[in-house]
């Protein structure tokens, strides 16, 4: 059998539900070949917009896109499969309407707009003050 047969066999035994024991004693190879195929299969991949093959760095989280240009092309290219999870609902501190921003769970104007007038009219009562 030879290597790409063998990774073959390894993935569908695995993707069967197979233990490394198992599959070593189904395909009479060594458990350490066994866990050294499984590991090649989990750090190696293709990219989610291009399908080229990456490779990932065992302990790191595993790569899906082989550089930034095809990450922001898939975004791009498929914004309803991002799950888009940080949307915050506010009240604006100056016109007191209600808004959403994404990303941001501390924002306090609507708008930079907002922001300007709320600092010129905090300007205006301090001087009012004085």
């Amino acid at each position: 059998m030879n290597e790409n047969e063998l990774k073959i066999k390894v993935n569908e035994l695995r993707q069967e539900g197979y233990g490394y024991k198992r599959i070593a004693k189904e395909l009479s190879i060594t458990i350490g070949t066994v866990r050294y195929v499984c590991l090649e299969l989990e750090t190696t991949g293709n990219c989610k917009n291009c399908n080229t093959k990456i490779k990932s760095t065992k302990g790191k989280k595993k790569k899906l896109f082989c550089s930034d240009k095809c990450r922001l092309q898939w975004w791009n290219n498929n914004p309803s499969k991002v799950n888009k999870k940080a949307y915050y609902t506010h009240e604006c501190n100056h016109c007191h309407k209600e808004f959403t921003a994404y990303g941001n769970s501390k924002r306090l104007y609507c708008s930079q707009e907002c922001y300007i007038n709320s600092k010129k009219s905090n300007e205006v009562n301090d001087d009012e003050a004085r």
